[in-house]
Protein backbone atom coordinates (compact mmCIF):
# COMPACT_ATOMS: atom_id res chain seq x y z
CA UNK A 1 0.00 0.00 0.00
CA UNK A 2 1.16 3.53 -0.70
CA UNK A 3 2.95 4.48 2.11
CA UNK A 4 2.06 8.10 2.28
CA UNK A 5 -1.60 8.02 2.75
CA UNK A 6 -2.66 7.80 -0.29
CA UNK A 7 -5.48 5.08 -2.01
CA UNK A 8 -7.46 5.36 -5.13
CA UNK A 9 -11.55 4.43 -4.83
CA UNK A 10 -11.49 0.96 -6.02
CA UNK A 11 -8.91 0.24 -3.17
CA UNK A 12 -11.19 1.94 -0.18
CA UNK A 13 -14.10 -0.65 -1.73
CA UNK A 14 -12.25 -3.59 -1.79
CA UNK A 15 -10.75 -2.69 1.75
CA UNK A 16 -14.79 -2.94 2.78
CA UNK A 17 -15.14 0.72 2.88
CA UNK A 18 -18.80 1.67 1.50
CA UNK A 19 -18.93 4.08 -1.00
CA UNK A 20 -21.15 6.39 1.15
CA UNK A 21 -18.68 5.76 3.98
CA UNK A 22 -15.88 7.50 1.75
CA UNK A 23 -18.24 10.31 0.99
CA UNK A 24 -19.08 10.77 5.01
CA UNK A 25 -15.32 10.66 6.02
CA UNK A 26 -14.37 13.57 3.11
CA UNK A 27 -17.28 15.45 4.66
CA UNK A 28 -15.91 14.75 7.83
CA UNK A 29 -12.29 16.06 6.65
CA UNK A 30 -10.89 12.87 8.04
CA UNK A 31 -10.51 11.65 4.25
CA UNK A 32 -9.26 14.51 1.47
CA UNK A 33 -10.02 13.78 -2.34
CA UNK A 34 -6.86 15.06 -4.11
CA UNK A 35 -8.50 14.33 -7.29
CA UNK A 36 -10.69 12.33 -8.85
CA UNK A 37 -10.84 8.75 -7.69
CA UNK A 38 -7.85 9.63 -5.67
CA UNK A 39 -8.12 10.15 -1.64
CA UNK A 40 -5.44 11.17 1.31
CA UNK A 41 -6.52 9.33 4.49
CA UNK A 42 -5.41 12.42 6.78
CA UNK A 43 -4.15 15.71 6.35
CA UNK A 44 -2.27 15.57 2.75
CA UNK A 45 1.01 16.23 2.58
CA UNK A 46 3.79 17.27 0.12
CA UNK A 47 4.65 13.83 -1.00
CA UNK A 48 1.34 12.68 -0.62
CA UNK A 49 0.58 15.03 -3.39
CA UNK A 50 3.03 13.53 -5.26
CA UNK A 51 1.76 9.83 -4.92
CA UNK A 52 -1.74 11.17 -5.61
CA UNK A 53 -0.30 12.35 -8.84
CA UNK A 54 1.73 9.15 -9.49
CA UNK A 55 -1.45 7.13 -8.53
CA UNK A 56 -4.25 9.40 -10.80
CA UNK A 57 -1.63 8.74 -14.39
CA UNK A 58 0.45 5.87 -13.63
CA UNK A 59 3.17 7.11 -16.15
CA UNK A 60 3.38 10.55 -14.80
CA UNK A 61 7.22 11.83 -14.03
CA UNK A 62 7.29 14.12 -11.18
CA UNK A 63 9.30 16.84 -12.90
CA UNK A 64 10.06 20.73 -13.39
CA UNK A 65 10.05 22.49 -9.44
CA UNK A 66 8.68 19.46 -8.18
CA UNK A 67 11.70 17.65 -9.00
CA UNK A 68 14.24 20.12 -8.07
CA UNK A 69 12.35 19.91 -4.38
CA UNK A 70 12.53 16.61 -4.07
CA UNK A 71 16.21 16.40 -5.63
CA UNK A 72 16.89 19.05 -3.22
CA UNK A 73 17.57 22.10 -5.31
CA UNK A 74 14.60 24.12 -4.52
CA UNK A 75 11.71 24.63 -1.59
CA UNK A 76 8.56 23.06 -1.34
CA UNK A 77 6.74 24.29 -4.80
CA UNK A 78 2.49 25.74 -4.29
CA UNK A 79 1.91 24.13 -7.67
CA UNK A 80 3.21 20.62 -8.11
CA UNK A 81 4.15 19.20 -11.68
CA UNK A 82 4.52 16.03 -13.84
CA UNK A 83 5.45 15.15 -17.30
CA UNK A 84 2.51 13.06 -18.68
CA UNK A 85 2.41 11.21 -22.27
CA UNK A 86 1.06 13.44 -24.85
CA UNK A 87 -1.85 11.35 -25.51
CA UNK A 88 -2.95 12.01 -21.81
CA UNK A 89 -6.22 14.17 -21.38
CA UNK A 90 -7.08 15.37 -17.77
CA UNK A 91 -8.53 18.22 -16.34
CA UNK A 92 -6.28 19.28 -13.41
CA UNK A 93 -6.76 21.23 -10.22
CA UNK A 94 -5.54 24.13 -9.40
CA UNK A 95 -2.30 22.56 -7.24
CA UNK A 96 -1.69 20.74 -10.39
CA UNK A 97 0.24 21.54 -13.67
CA UNK A 98 0.62 18.59 -16.04
CA UNK A 99 3.51 18.67 -19.36
CA UNK A 100 2.15 16.64 -22.14
CA UNK A 101 5.69 15.69 -23.46
CA UNK A 102 7.90 12.19 -24.39
CA UNK A 103 10.86 11.37 -22.08
CA UNK A 104 13.73 9.46 -22.57
CA UNK A 105 13.96 6.41 -19.97
CA UNK A 106 17.61 7.11 -19.26
CA UNK A 107 16.25 10.63 -17.99
CA UNK A 108 13.81 9.23 -15.29
CA UNK A 109 14.64 7.69 -11.47
CA UNK A 110 13.18 8.10 -8.45
CA UNK A 111 12.69 9.75 -5.86
CA UNK A 112 10.65 8.36 -2.52
CA UNK A 113 10.03 5.59 -4.84
CA UNK A 114 8.41 7.66 -7.15
CA UNK A 115 9.43 8.36 -10.77
CA UNK A 116 11.28 11.64 -10.83
CA UNK A 117 13.33 12.76 -13.89
CA UNK A 118 17.02 12.76 -13.00
CA UNK A 119 18.57 16.41 -11.45
CA UNK A 120 20.36 17.60 -15.15
CA UNK A 121 16.67 17.32 -16.25
CA UNK A 122 15.16 18.98 -13.34
CA UNK A 123 17.26 21.72 -13.41
CA UNK A 124 16.74 22.24 -17.32
CA UNK A 125 12.73 21.86 -16.80
CA UNK A 126 12.90 24.56 -13.88
CA UNK A 127 14.96 27.21 -16.26
CA UNK A 128 12.15 26.75 -18.65
CA UNK A 129 9.48 28.26 -16.27
CA UNK A 130 11.44 29.84 -13.79
CA UNK A 131 11.99 33.43 -13.68
CA UNK A 132 15.21 34.66 -15.09
CA UNK A 133 16.68 36.16 -12.30
CA UNK A 134 15.35 33.00 -9.89
CA UNK A 135 16.70 30.24 -12.58
CA UNK A 136 20.19 32.67 -12.78
CA UNK A 137 20.66 31.77 -9.16
CA UNK A 138 19.48 27.94 -9.52
CA UNK A 139 21.83 27.36 -12.31
CA UNK A 140 24.69 28.70 -10.34
CA UNK A 141 24.26 26.74 -7.13
CA UNK A 142 23.25 23.73 -8.88
CA UNK A 143 26.25 23.40 -11.18
CA UNK A 144 28.52 23.62 -8.51
CA UNK A 145 26.94 21.02 -6.14
CA UNK A 146 24.84 18.33 -8.19
CA UNK A 147 25.02 18.93 -11.75
CA UNK A 148 28.22 18.78 -13.96
CA UNK A 149 27.98 22.01 -16.63
CA UNK A 150 28.83 18.58 -19.08
CA UNK A 151 25.54 17.23 -18.28
CA UNK A 152 23.62 19.65 -18.97
CA UNK A 153 25.37 20.75 -22.37
CA UNK A 154 24.91 17.30 -23.12
CA UNK A 155 20.95 17.94 -22.53
CA UNK A 156 20.79 21.11 -24.34
CA UNK A 157 22.42 18.82 -27.58
CA UNK A 158 20.01 15.79 -27.31
CA UNK A 159 17.26 18.10 -26.89
CA UNK A 160 17.64 20.91 -29.45
CA UNK A 161 14.03 21.89 -30.35
CA UNK A 162 12.54 21.39 -26.55
CA UNK A 163 10.85 23.91 -25.01
CA UNK A 164 13.63 26.11 -23.12
CA UNK A 165 16.32 25.02 -24.17
CA UNK A 166 17.50 28.13 -25.72
CA UNK A 167 16.95 29.78 -22.46
CA UNK A 168 19.08 26.21 -20.59
CA UNK A 169 21.67 27.26 -23.08
CA UNK A 170 22.00 30.93 -22.12
CA UNK A 171 21.57 30.21 -18.24
CA UNK A 172 24.89 28.16 -19.06
CA UNK A 173 27.04 30.24 -20.70
CA UNK A 174 26.30 33.35 -18.37
CA UNK A 175 26.48 30.50 -15.41
CA UNK A 176 28.49 32.24 -12.27
CA UNK A 177 30.52 28.99 -11.40
CA UNK A 178 33.45 30.79 -9.12
CA UNK A 179 32.25 33.45 -7.88
CA UNK A 180 32.34 33.89 -4.07
CA UNK A 181 29.11 35.42 -2.60
CA UNK A 182 26.44 36.81 -3.81
CA UNK A 183 27.20 40.25 -5.28
CA UNK A 184 30.03 38.57 -7.35
CA UNK A 185 27.70 36.29 -9.11
CA UNK A 186 25.26 39.11 -10.09
CA UNK A 187 27.88 40.85 -11.07
CA UNK A 188 29.88 38.65 -13.01
CA UNK A 189 25.93 37.16 -14.94
CA UNK A 190 25.99 40.67 -15.78
CA UNK A 191 29.48 40.92 -17.24
CA UNK A 192 28.40 37.99 -19.31
CA UNK A 193 25.19 38.86 -20.71
CA UNK A 194 27.11 41.71 -22.09
CA UNK A 195 29.42 39.47 -23.89
CA UNK A 196 32.29 40.27 -21.68
CA UNK A 197 32.74 37.29 -19.15
CA UNK A 198 36.14 37.93 -16.70
CA UNK A 199 37.62 35.19 -14.66
CA UNK A 200 36.56 35.84 -11.04
CA UNK A 201 38.82 34.60 -7.84
CA UNK A 202 41.81 34.26 -9.84
CA UNK A 203 45.57 35.17 -8.46
CA UNK A 204 47.58 37.94 -9.20
CA UNK A 205 51.07 37.96 -8.08
CA UNK A 206 50.43 36.60 -4.27
CA UNK A 207 46.69 38.19 -4.21
CA UNK A 208 43.45 36.62 -5.22
CA UNK A 209 41.09 38.95 -6.88
CA UNK A 210 37.70 39.16 -7.75
CA UNK A 211 38.13 39.71 -11.57
CA UNK A 212 40.91 39.88 -13.84
CA UNK A 213 41.31 40.53 -17.28
CA UNK A 214 44.73 39.81 -18.20
CA UNK A 215 44.95 41.38 -21.49
CA UNK A 216 43.74 44.85 -20.83
CA UNK A 217 45.24 44.29 -17.13
CA UNK A 218 41.99 45.50 -15.48
CA UNK A 219 41.12 44.29 -12.11
CA UNK A 220 37.50 44.38 -10.38
CA UNK A 221 36.65 44.32 -6.85
CA UNK A 222 33.16 44.19 -5.21
CA UNK A 223 33.88 45.52 -1.56
CA UNK A 224 31.80 44.16 1.32
CA UNK A 225 30.97 46.11 4.02
CA UNK A 226 33.56 43.85 6.35
CA UNK A 227 36.50 46.27 4.12
CA UNK A 228 35.28 49.01 6.13
CA UNK A 229 34.83 47.44 9.67
CA UNK A 230 37.46 45.52 10.53
CA UNK A 231 40.87 47.47 10.74
CA UNK A 232 43.07 44.69 9.98
CA UNK A 233 41.46 43.51 6.67
CA UNK A 234 41.33 47.08 5.72
CA UNK A 235 45.14 47.59 5.94
CA UNK A 236 46.02 44.81 4.27
CA UNK A 237 43.57 45.33 1.53
CA UNK A 238 45.21 48.73 0.90
CA UNK A 239 48.39 47.02 0.90
CA UNK A 240 47.51 44.67 -1.34
CA UNK A 241 45.86 47.83 -3.76
CA UNK A 242 49.13 49.29 -3.42
CA UNK A 243 51.27 46.66 -5.30
CA UNK A 244 48.47 45.83 -7.69
CA UNK A 245 48.96 49.66 -9.09
CA UNK A 246 52.56 49.48 -8.63
CA UNK A 247 52.60 46.82 -11.01
CA UNK A 248 50.47 49.30 -13.88
CA UNK A 249 47.19 47.17 -12.98
CA UNK A 250 43.84 49.31 -13.29
CA UNK A 251 41.86 48.82 -10.13
CA UNK A 252 38.12 49.38 -10.79
CA UNK A 253 35.95 49.13 -6.97
CA UNK A 254 32.70 49.13 -6.72
CA UNK A 255 30.22 48.56 -3.36
CA UNK A 256 28.29 45.57 -2.74
CA UNK A 257 25.45 48.12 -1.92
CA UNK A 258 25.41 49.32 -5.61
CA UNK A 259 25.78 45.46 -6.87
CA UNK A 260 22.18 45.18 -5.70
CA UNK A 261 20.99 48.66 -6.12
CA UNK A 262 22.99 49.93 -9.76
CA UNK A 263 23.95 46.70 -11.58
CA UNK A 264 23.56 47.85 -15.19
CA UNK A 265 25.71 50.92 -14.46
CA UNK A 266 28.35 49.88 -13.08
CA UNK A 267 28.41 46.74 -15.39
CA UNK A 268 28.36 49.27 -18.15
CA UNK A 269 31.11 51.49 -16.75
CA UNK A 270 33.42 48.12 -16.48
CA UNK A 271 32.90 46.73 -19.61
CA UNK A 272 33.48 50.08 -21.80
CA UNK A 273 36.86 50.35 -19.63
CA UNK A 274 38.00 46.87 -20.06
CA UNK A 275 37.03 47.57 -23.81
CA UNK A 276 38.54 50.36 -24.43
CA UNK A 277 42.30 49.19 -22.60
CA UNK A 278 42.12 46.45 -24.43
CA UNK A 279 42.24 48.40 -27.65
CA UNK A 280 45.15 50.36 -26.13
CA UNK A 281 47.11 47.65 -24.95
CA UNK A 282 46.76 46.09 -28.13
CA UNK A 283 47.38 49.29 -30.35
Amino acid sequence: MDPFGIRTYPELIASGVPGSTIHDRCNQGIYHRLLPQIYCLGEPTALARCAAITKWVPRAVLSHRTAGWLRGMLPEPAVFEASVPRSTSKRTPSWLKLYRRSLRSELVGECWGMPTVEPARALFDCVSVMPKLEAGRLIDEQLRERVEPCRLLELCELDSGVHGNPDARRQLKQAALHAAYEPERLFARALSERRCPLPANRPVGTFFCDFVDEQSKTIVEIDGREFHSEPEVFRKDRRRQNWIVLEKWLLLRYAAFDVFNELDEIADEAVAVVRRRRRARGA
